[in-house]
């Protein structure tokens, strides 16, 4: 008989040392190989080339085998790849938390719960707008604290009052309550999921800085990741807002303090605006992406600079395919840090985010199929 660890098994493995170098070391190890297996650039260009039924044949042949092969009695083409992607996705990120010992399991439990979010705005909105419970499982990610059967039930509920009920105990359940008191108005969705993101982020940050061990690793990286998420809804708010204070839509935590980006909100005089920018020091970080968009290393931050402005200046939120590379270099950097603290819990969430966007690029990539976008398109909106 040909035996198969199972995550039961892993988890007794590491029972004798939850806490030392060798469940580090095995953690790891089973990461390296997992990252090993993720598709690799030259596999997309591949997939690029690919119809529906290629691809699915592709994906079938990869990670996704056993999700593909228990789904393909009930769905075919688009609604097949897109069930098995985000099934895959769900189980990895339950599976790698199950193995994952100590307080790397703590640190990496308390990142994962942004898909508690997630999930809870899907469903919410599923309410509100009458969208078939169907169509929503298709798209949720139960890797969060949320289990599986537990949105099971909140989608059986008919109204948002009964779902937000229904998530009494959860930890984000006062600042949801809140939100949805005085009922429904245009931009509700958008002003509480920016409350919940507020709080998951303050309670992270709070969390990693409260002592535990590896939790000062994570620190550098979560502060970027705070940055970021900061400068594009800076760029969201000034294009589709008329707020006078924009503070409240700011997540603190960042390198940047929220008050920088009320001081950047109305300038509208272009030297001031690039000496802000630069100030932030973000205009590296802009013209590297420009670089990558523009597939010129000859570029330099003057082009940046004038780029980001025009964009400022028309009340336009960056490109689309900017931001993707952005996340690009974002992911580079957790990576980077990653190596240097192999004992944290870095390199989990590393590895874990890689596999959300691998699944993002497959899903991208097969959404462009299907609607006969040209291969050269759809590549600019991959993470690679």
């Amino acid at each position: 008989m040909v035996y198969r660890e199972t995550v039961t098994d892993r988890r007794r493995s590491l029972h004798h040392f939850p806490f030392t170098p060798t469940g580090y070391i095995y953690i790891c190890t089973r990461l390296t190989v997992r990252k090993a297996r993720l598709i690799t650039k030259d596999q997309y260009m591949r997939l690029l080339n690919m119809d529906l039924n290629q691809i699915s044949r592709f994906i079938g042949e990869t990670e996704y085998q056993n999700e593909v092969n228990e789904l393909a009695g009930s769905l075919s083409g688009i609604a097949l790849i897109e069930a098995a992607l985000t099934k895959n996705l769900a189980e990895t990120y339950q599976s790698v938390v199950e193995i994952t010992p100590g307080a790397l399991h703590e640190l990496t439990e308390r990142y994962l719960a942004r898909w508690d979010i997630w999930n809870v705005m899907l469903v919410l909105r599923s309410r509100q707008f009458d969208i078939p419970a169907d169509k929503i499982r298709q798209v949720l990610i139960p890797a969060g604290g949320i289990r599986p059967g537990k949105i099971e039930m909140l989608l059986s509920m008919r109204t948002i009052n009964d779902v937000i009920e229904g998530l009494e105990g959860w930890e984000l359940y006062p600042d949801l309550k809140e939100g949805f008191a005085s009922g429904y108005h245009k931009g509700l969705f958008a002003d509480v999921e920016n409350s919940l993101y507020k709080s998951f982020y303050k309670n992270l940050y709070r969390d990693a800085r409260s002592g535990i061990r590896g939790g000062d690793y994570i620190l550098p990286y979560l502060r970027l990741e705070i940055d970021i998420i900061n400068i594009r809804n800076l760029f969201r708010l000034r294009s589709g807002s008329r707020v006078s204070d924009i503070r409240p839509y700011i997540i603190p935590g960042g390198n940047l303090h929220p008050d920088f980006f009320q001081q950047m909100y109305p300038i509208e005089d272009k030297q001031q605006f690039i000496a802000g920018m630069q100030q932030a020091k973000f205009m590296p970080i802009l013209l590297e992406a420009l670089k990558d968009v523009r597939c010129d290393e000859n570029l330099c931050e003057a082009d940046a600079a004038n780029l980001i402005w025009k964009l400022w200046s028309e009340r336009r939120t960056p490109l689309f395919s900017m931001m993707m590379a952005v996340t690009r270099l974002r992911l580079h950097h957790i990576e980077q840090i990653a190596k240097r603290h192999p004992f944290s819990a870095l390199p989990i969430i590393s590895y874990l985010e890689h596999k959300r966007h691998e699944v993002a690029n497959l899903r991208t990539i097969a959404r462009g199929k299907q609607f006969g976008l040209d291969p050269d398109h759809i590549r600019r909106y991959l993470v690679m």
